[in-house]
């Protein structure tokens, strides 16, 4: 099984979460909800929109995608 990477979007590029964030993300992908997350990437908090696909941080929503 490939190993599962989630990403976000910042300007042009795509970018890498860090592990923290990465299993929170995988954990409330496989619960099929979304909810708030704290990780380094997004410090004090960011709330996972899996209806919008999006992380919403600081009144700004950042595209995420799931890879394999």
């Amino acid at each position: 099984m490939a190993a599962v990477q989630w990403i976000y979007a910042n300007g042009s590029n795509w970018v890498t979460l860090d592990i923290t964030g990465q299993q929170q993300i995988e954990q409330l992908w496989s619960n099929h909800s979304s909810a708030w997350i704290n990780c380094r990437t997004f410090p004090g908090g960011a709330y996972v929109d899996f209806d919008s696909m999006e992380i919403k941080f600081n009144n700004y929503g950042y595209a995420i995608a799931r890879r394999c």
